[in-house]
């Protein structure tokens, strides 16, 4: 009983601590809000009753971004989500009320045209572990690789994005 109520304790801190990372990356993924936020839901939910039936997780960041992630396949099969340009023309708001954050996000703009352009290996890798920060160990679990393989995959993701840039 009490190993549960430290994996209980141990899914609230992570909650608090991964839940914008895991919805910046399922927005990123399926450019649509509303689904990003019932996807980021469905993580959380299964997590809960996989720890409630006496589950056992050594590393929760890893266990939810490869549980996202295969909700997000799954999304993908349902063929539910929209592109990003669909919801700025429906009238989604980015939400930038100060010119140096809007210098900010242009700047990151330019550097993710470049992104875009790779193959979506090499995005998917160089999101992980830039923009959600996830260390090699946590990419190597959720994408169930060895550690050498994301590390040499982000290295070569790196060497194309620095010969477009």
């Amino acid at each position: 009983m009490k190993s549960n109520n430290k994996q209980k304790d141990l899914y609230l801190k992570a909650y608090d601590d991964y839940s914008d990372g895991l919805f910046r990356y399922a927005m990123f993924k399926t450019s649509n809000r509303e689904l990003a936020l019932d996807i980021v839901q469905d993580t959380f939910t299964n997590v809960w009753e996989y720890i409630a039936k006496g589950g056992k997780i050594a590393n929760i960041k890893a266990f939810l971004y490869r549980t996202l992630g295969n909700k997000i396949i799954d999304s993908y099969r349902k063929k539910q989500s929209e592109s990003l340009d669909n919801m700025i023309e429906a009238g989604y708001d980015v939400g930038f009320d100060d010119r140096s954050k809007m210098e900010e996000f242009l700047n990151g703009e330019k550097v993710w045209e470049k992104v875009s352009e790779l193959p979506e290996a090499h995005i998917e890798i160089l999101t992980l572990r830039y923009i959600n920060d996830l260390s090699i160990e946590e990419i190597a679990t959720m994408l169930d690789q060895s550690e050498n393989n994301v590390s040499v995959r982000l290295h070569r993701a790196l060497e194309k994005l620095k010969g477009k840039i």
